[in-house]
């Protein structure tokens, strides 16, 4: 079925006049659909290899940007387009998923904070999404990644993985295991901390923000496939873990490695500027920590697929595992 006829099916307001695809997704295929009149559409192919029930992901889409929508005209851009027979997906005969969105028009995105002043603005965006969702009840959704922040279980992979060391690996990265294994009393800090289950993002990125170029209205998060039940600790650690550290994750040179200060500073101030009023005092008080947390997740995630022959995270070079767990360790002995 070619594009034209796929997005057919959805209650568009006139017939399809160019399409092209957007390459910059690493998972999904998305293409930038026009119609007759001049407005636009983002017409998405949702991957059932990495979601393997993309129903129950767009389940949560959908419940999340109806709660959100219902709140604020604003967003109004992430409401699903339904079927002309009035569904909110389509579903082909082979079970790919298709949805379709409105494009925000006058948006700009970035992948990378430079400033403190947008980082102030991007937290602040992940936090005023996590207020709009604190009174839906997390029940209401689907747990579509489990274990997906689950520190303890990822460090028990690692150990796990030590154990078989199937490729003969761990020999050369002795220094990094032995370090995670000396930081285990962190694996568990948020896990035990009994905190409070809220609806998240799961992936705060900086590019899964669009401003508005005029500054005409608040920013608006998207890329919400891995919305899901968890701990907003989790997304706040790893907005400052990605957006603070100096350099990307695959920088080799440790050295180069640590977290900005002013930009840590200001993504704390900005995610509490609209967070505050609905986290707990405990939440409140393990921000920091949970940076330090998420990051050697990432860390265990990393080396324990080195150990098993990369067989999860896309790898460009020998041992570049290696390296982004060693990235990641860096980073959390600067802080």
């Amino acid at each position: 079925m070619t594009l034209p006829e796929i997005a057919a099916h959805f209650t568009l307001p006139g017939s399809v006049e160019s399409h092209s695809e957007i390459p910059t997704g690493l998972i999904n295929s998305t293409h930038l659909v026009g119609c007759a009149g001049g407005q636009r559409f983002i017409l998405q192919a949702l991957n059932s290899a990495v979601f393997k029930k993309p129903a129950e992901v767009m389940e949560n889409i959908r419940t999340v940007t109806a709660h959100i929508a219902a709140k604020d005209s604003d967003a109004r851009g992430l409401e699903l387009i339904p079927t002309t027979s009035g569904e909110p997906w389509l579903t082909l005969e082979d079970g790919t998923l298709w949805r379709c969105y409105p494009f925000i028009e006058g948006t700009e995105s970035f992948t990378k904070i430079t400033s403190p002043d947008l980082a102030y603005k991007a937290a602040a965006a992940f936090g005023d999404f996590q207020a709009k969702l604190a009174d839906l009840a997390p029940s209401l959704l689907h747990e579509t990644l489990p274990d997906f922040h689950n520190t303890p279980s990822h460090f028990s992979k690692l150990l796990s993985a030590a154990e078989k060391d199937p490729r003969a690996r761990l020999s050369g990265a002795h220094e990094e295991f032995d370090y995670i294994l000396s930081q285990k009393a962190l694996t568990t800090l948020l896990t035990d901390a009994d905190l409070p289950v809220r609806i998240t993002h799961n992936d705060t990125k900086i590019s899964n923000i669009l401003f508005h170029t005029d500054g005409s209205a608040p920013p608006v998060v998207i890329d919400l496939d891995t919305v899901m039940p968890g701990s907003a600790l989790y997304d706040f650690g790893d907005l400052v873990r990605s957006a603070a550290a100096s350099a990307d994750e695959s920088e080799a040179d440790p050295e180069k490695v640590f977290l900005d200060p002013a930009l840590t500073k200001a993504l704390t101030e900005g995610y509490l500027s609209t967070a505050a009023d609905f986290l707990t005092p405990a939440e409140t008080a393990l921000l920091q920590d949970s940076v330090k947390v998420i990051t050697l997740e990432l860390a265990c995630r990393f080396l324990a697929d080195h150990l098993l022959g990369d067989i999860y995270f896309k790898t460009n070079t020998e041992g570049h595992n290696l390296i982004r767990a060693r990235n990641q360790l860096a980073l959390l002995k600067s802080m």
